[in-house]
């Protein structure tokens, strides 16, 4: 073979040689480029996913945030006050002022009747209607106390508590008051609020409405759900806005058990006054969040 045929072939086996390894290259290449590509863009939809779930609680946080304009016309419907403003635009005469205590006492009973005209409570068919049932379970709540010291000490006493609610009240009032937390969830602060009010005001002799529970009955039940198993657990099972508002009115009921001298138990306050605090101002949708700080940050300077 002369020289330039050597020269050619050699030349041939070189351009093969580059293309085939051009071939790899590229192909390696093209291979570790669709994986970058790939990569990149499954970080992309993995950070999509996550602005998708902010947006979604974002919307669900504005909608309760929404939720602290409670509607007036479903309080007023509960407490019975849309039928007054409909009296004074009648008559064009104010009707007559009630005392602390009346006006108090008119709200609850208004909201009884409400829950007795609500579809839910009538097919639980409540001998009675729901205020009736609800001053028995008061009454076998107050006579039944649950375990706040010892709870501990064995595992019959810590069942015991755990399903305290549940033993004492019965399934049928238990599910009942777990319907009423869901199906007024909207106004449930507004309502706690008023009957925290009848249950701790001064009544003055004036009082004609039953089941107020007795100062004693209330701190046993307060000093349950904060400083036991059994009350935590109870907690722990309701939404967040129900646990956070039972924290912060059993720390005000343990408050004032403290200025009357009934902590028999000797529950030291400060802990729940500031785990408390932190849950008020975590909490989303609280109508009287500013009001609920003022208070315990008074309490925290008053037990420093």
């Amino acid at each position: 073979m002369d020289k330039s045929a050597k020269i050619v072939v050699a030349l041939v086996i070189i351009a093969v040689s580059g293309f085939f390894i051009f071939s790899k290259i590229s192909g390696w290449h093209k291979s570790k480029l669709e994986k970058a590509v790939k990569t990149e863009q499954e970080v992309w939809q993995g950070k999509a996913n996550n602005l998708e779930q902010e947006v979604s609680e974002l919307k669900q946080e504005l909608t309760e945030v929404k939720g602290q304009a409670v509607p007036e016309e479903k309080l007023a419907k509960i407490f019975g006050k849309k039928e007054e403003r409909q009296q004074v635009e009648e008559t064009k005469t104010p009707p007559p002022k009630l005392s602390g205590i009346a006006e108090t006492e008119r709200q609850i009973a208004a909201f009884f009747s409400y829950l007795d005209s609500r579809p839910y409570v009538q097919s639980n068919n409540l001998a009675g209607g729901s205020y009736l049932q609800y001053q028995i379970a008061i009454e076998k709540l107050s006579a039944k106390p649950p375990i706040i010291v010892g709870e501990m000490d064995s595992l019959y006493n810590m069942v015991r508590n755990v399903a305290h609610f549940y033993r004492v009240m019965g399934k049928k009032r238990v599910l009942l008051t777990k319907q009423i937390l869901q199906n007024e969830s909207e106004v449930i602060e507004s309502v706690v609020k008023t009957f925290y009010q009848w249950f701790t005001m001064d009544d003055g002799g004036k009082a004609t409405l039953k089941g107020r529970p007795s100062m004693t009955a209330m701190y046993e039940y307060a000093g349950y759900i904060l400083n036991t198993l059994g009350g935590r657990s109870y907690l722990l099972r309701r939404n967040p806005k129900v646990r956070t508002l039972t924290t912060y009115y059993c720390v005000l009921i343990l408050d004032r058990a403290n200025d009357a001298e009934l902590n028999s138990r000797g529950i030291d306050i400060r802990p729940y006054i500031k785990s408390s605090l932190l849950e008020i101002k975590n909490q989303i949708g609280l109508i009287h969040q500013k009001e609920y700080i003022t208070r315990l940050s008074e309490l925290s300077l008053k037990y420093t």
